[in-house]
């Protein structure tokens, strides 16, 4: 069963977990950089745990990103045998790429309420009437 609540959130989850790769990286890329060789005080190396939270980091984007390819993968078959053109488009645009439904309706120029309808008629579709 395809578990649309999750995937939104997935898709909402990647520019933060983005966001922290970047930020994260920055960090570890500043310490090494400051590295003199002297104990900055506290336990361990500064250098060492940026490393480690930049890996966590990378590792949970990566997780998400797989998990969320595993259900767009899933969904695929369902979202092509979509009989309206405009649910099938706004439903790849969503889940398959990802984007926001405010973009949606700019790109096909209706407002967020009908990109809300089609997505909601669409899901009901392929989820057989059940919440998703």
């Amino acid at each position: 069963m395809i578990d649309f609540q999750r995937m939104r959130r997935l898709i909402n989850m990647l520019p933060q977990i983005q966001w922290d790769v970047e930020r994260k990286m920055a960090n570890a890329e500043r310490i090494t950089s400051n590295i003199t060789g002297m104990p900055r005080g506290g336990n361990g190396n500064r250098q060492e745990d940026a490393y480690i939270i930049l890996a966590d980091v990378v590792d949970a984007y990566h997780e998400t990103l797989e998990e969320l390819e595993q259900m767009r993968a899933e969904l695929k078959p369902y979202v092509d045998r979509l009989a309206n053109p405009h649910e099938r488009a706004v439903m790849r645009m969503r889940y398959m790429d990802g984007h926001r439904p405010e973009k949606i309706a700019l790109a096909i120029d209706r407002d967020v309420r009908s990109v809300y309808r089609y997505l909601k008629h669409a899901e009901k579709q392929i989820t057989g009437g059940q919440n998703g």
